[in-house]
């Protein structure tokens, strides 16, 4: 959605399309050498009711490979319907591994070998509620590498669940209940992975501390709409993200949450937001119906420097590449950082390049 506030920005130059035939909700790209050429889509899809008029979710994760030339389908693996998925931030045992979160009450860990994911280890919610969905998941070790890394997910009843991967298996630590609707997100604290935030449909951002309890030790109502996105940067301590359904991307300083440093407007609602991994001063920020946006986070601002308009029908996933600038320079069009994103109606992956100012030290 275009208008006078916001100008259509088009820095960004589509290098791939990729129709994905389910509808597409995730784009995760792996962090790691020499795998930063893969990421995976996610994909949901409603199909006809079940026999007990529960409500049939399919999904794909579908494995991509990217060279200067070609975006190479890997591997196309059917599942109940994916919800989030997010890579590992570092190696375990020298391997790369995937968390998926699913319809089905399940958090799945895939290793990646040669190019194929093979799925290691499941963990299953139990719940008296049939159709659960785990609506998202993060890992606790962006910050502080570990072999045996916490896990945060958060669920479609409200709550929130901390797990661990203790040698190739997950074992749940704690559940709690953290709001009155959908919990649509739940994230690590970098700094301290002892710290949880969450947000939910019912618009209250939420600090946890699992030293202390299942109580909140912060609870802050700012938001005028459910809240469906959190980052924590790993480079400024302190400083967290939070976006929602009112369409307001917000700054926090994670010592006082009553009111957030810095605001800015976006063109829709928001359904994801990351920092970029080079210097953790740009934001990427799937809008839904208002397009893709890389964001400027300077110490009194934030401004909206390039805009991705590809997608018409919810913009749901989006995600940087972890390829540096100099291995981008074979690729066709102009700029040194790569994004994939992906629309839910529209069943469409696009891989887009632009510019972003990694040497500045505003």
């Amino acid at each position: 959605m275009e208008d006078s506030h916001f100008p259509p920005l088009q820095h960004f130059e589509t290098l791939f399309k990729y129709n994905t035939e389910f509808s597409a909700d995730s784009v995760e790209w792996c962090p790691h050498d020499p795998n930063k050429n893969i990421f995976v889509c996610g994909n949901y899809q409603l199909g006809e009711p079940s026999n007990d008029n529960t409500t049939n979710r399919l999904g794909r994760i579908l494995l991509f490979a990217l060279s200067e030339n070609h975006l190479t389908l890997c591997q196309s693996i059917n599942t109940e319907a994916i919800l989030d998925q997010k890579w590992c931030p570092n190696q375990i045992n020298g391997t790369s591994l995937l968390g998926v979160v699913n319809a089905k009450r399940a958090l799945q860990i895939y290793r990646l070998e040669n190019s194929n994911l093979i799925l290691m280890t499941e963990f299953k919610f139990s719940d008296s509620v049939s159709e659960t969905l785990i609506l998202s998941l993060d890992w606790s070790t962006a910050k502080y590498e570990s072999q045996q890394p916490h896990i945060t997910c958060s669920d479609s009843n409200g709550n929130i669940h901390l797990l661990q991967l203790q040698n190739d298996k997950l074992v749940l630590q704690q559940s709690w209940h953290g709001h009155s609707f959908q919990a649509w997100i739940a994230g690590f604290y970098y700094w301290d992975p002892n710290i949880v935030f969450s947000g939910g449909d019912d618009a209250v951002f939420l600090k946890f501390d699992k030293r202390i309890g299942d109580s909140p030790v912060a609870k802050n109502r700012e938001h005028d709409a459910g809240v469906t996105s959190f980052h924590s940067n790993k480079s400024n301590e302190f400083i967290v993200v939070s976006g929602s359904y009112d369409e307001n991307i917000r700054l926090w300083d994670i010592r006082n949450i009553k009111n957030s440093l810095n605001l800015i407007k976006m063109p829709g609602p928001l359904w994801r937001l990351k920092w970029d991994p080079f210097i953790q001063k740009y934001l990427l920020a799937a809008s839904m119906l208002g397009g893709v946006h890389i964001i400027k986070v300077l110490p009194n601002k934030m401004e909206i420097v390039d805009s991705y308009y590809e997608h018409k029908n919810i913009a749901y996933g989006a995600d940087w590449s972890f390829l540096e600038p100099d291995a981008l320079e074979t690729f066709h069009g102009e700029g040194n950082v790569l994004v994939g994103s992906c629309s839910f109606y529209d069943q469409l992956v696009c891989i887009s390049k632009t510019y972003c100012d990694l040497e500045s030290n505003y």
